[in-house]
């Protein structure tokens, strides 16, 4: 069954969805399988350059209470008993902020209500403009065994309904088929916003393309102009498949602005850590590198600003621990503030002619790492010991000293250092650890 209504144009629809009616403002029909749902709805949003969020979902209230038996939902009947499943409604991204109280609400009742006029401009902190434009998705299974013929009397409707509610009372096996049910709405259906070409300047990125410029973070790869390069091949490639339409090349959904992919750079880079303190992030690195190389040997020691008597215990059993080169972060205490030296001038760094005793020295950051390998090429070529450093390669002013031996093919780092300053005390610690 299809009304014609108006003149839409359907070119966008994949095979997979069978219209039965249309209007101006909706389009109704059904698909088959939650795969061939996600279609329509992508074939949907590239061709309305909308997006739509959801705003109620079934699922849960419809498992607990007994369904109820139909024989027509909406505009689909097919003369086989059926029950809605679950029924999902998507509402567009500019609709009403059902959750929030308007400015007058608040006011309304209340002891010191201001009604005045404001002067001051407000800023828009919300993309809500109230627009009614809803999309209806619905979870349908029909009992086949209980068809009943073409305009069959309301009494043979009532039997059928009643030997199906004796089977499943039974619990019986039943020959079922499911169907999900959609009804779309178009771009009249839109109200207070513009959907146009301009729309689709301000779109959200889609998450398929988030989820790839993540992958690509995480192999290293941050260059905006490379990345907006692969991420076009990609949605040409792999996100415009046969039954899908291609989106328009202006959609920022699927071709992001430089700006927004650099955005996305940041956060996956972020997301990537596990604490915002950059000791915390080392920490746990030094925890899985332990896991996959158990003879690699590693010393660590926060940087801290605590000057108390737990200082000298926290020391002694980093000296216990030296020959093994591991030291456990979590006898610092959690009271103790972690941070690193910012970049600094080389004045700061040199030391004074007369150095007064620091209290805190002994808290200094200091990172000691050596494996296997450059053991054992320390104890064969280790006669003869170089030091090679390099600085500002970060935003901390933390030198990066390795221990460096002449082997029969070159020189070869044995051990690799960090310490907080370029001091002889500094060095020294490092290198008698």
């Amino acid at each position: 069954m299809m009304a014609e209504q108006g003149s839409v144009d359907l070119d966008w629809l994949p095979a997979c969805f069978t219209v039965l009616t249309k209007t101006d403002t909706h389009i109704a029909g059904f698909v088959s399988t939650e795969q061939e749902l996600e279609t329509v709805l992508e074939c949907h949003k590239r061709a309305t350059m909308t997006s739509f969020n959801i705003w109620s979902n079934d699922r849960e209230k419809k498992e607990k209470s007994p369904h109820r038996i139909l024989w027509q939902v909406e505009d689909f009947s097919n003369n086989v008993p059926l029950i809605v499943t679950n029924r999902l409604i998507y509402s567009c991204q500019h609709g009403k902020g059902r959750n929030r109280k308007t400015s007058e609400e608040l006011c309304t009742g209340e002891e010191h209500a201001y009604t005045g006029k404001r002067k001051r401009l407000q800023i828009q902190t919300t993309k809500k403009k109230n627009c009614p434009a809803e999309l209806f998705v619905r979870h349908i299974t029909r009992y086949n065994d209980f068809t009943v013929p073409e305009g069959a009397s309301r009494a043979r409707k009532q039997m059928a309904l009643d030997q199906l509610g004796a089977s499943l009372k039974k619990q019986e096996k039943l020959n079922t088929s499911k169907m999900i049910h959609m009804s779309l709405p178009l771009k009249n259906a839109h109200e207070n916003h513009n959907v146009s070409i301009e729309s689709a300047f301000s779109r959200n990125i889609h998450p398929a393309v988030r989820e790839k410029i993540h992958e690509y973070v995480s192999l290293g790869i941050t260059t905006v102009p490379f990345l907006k390069k692969v991420l076009k091949q990609y949605v040409k490639n792999e996100l415009c498949t046969a039954d899908v339409i291609p989106p328009q090349v202006h959609d920022q959904a699927y071709y992001p602005s430089n700006h927004s992919i650099q955005n996305h750079v940041h956060l996956a880079l972020v997301a990537g850590k596990y604490s915002g303190l950059d000791q915390v992030n080392l920490e746990k690195k030094i925890s899985s590198w332990k896991l996959e190389d158990p003879d690699a040997h590693f010393f660590f020691r926060k940087c801290t600003e605590v000057e108390d008597d737990s200082v000298k215990k926290e020391q002694e059993a980093d000296v216990c621990n030296t020959q093994s080169f591991e030291h456990d972060a979590s006898l610092l205490g959690e009271k103790m503030e972690t941070g690193f030296p910012f970049l600094q001038s080389s004045e700061e760094t040199c030391d004074s002619e007369n150095p007064e005793p620091d209290p805190t020295k002994q808290n200094t950051f200091l990172f000691i790492h050596q494996n296997k390998e450059q053991q054992r090429l320390l104890q064969r070529y280790g006669e003869m010991v170089l030091l090679d450093a390099t600085y500002k390669t970060s935003k901390y002013a933390l030198p990066l000293f390795l221990v460096v031996v002449r082997t029969n093919v070159g020189y070869k780092p044995v051990a690799e250092f960090i310490c907080e300053s370029e001091t002889t005390e500094a060095i020294s610690e490092a290198l008698k650890i």
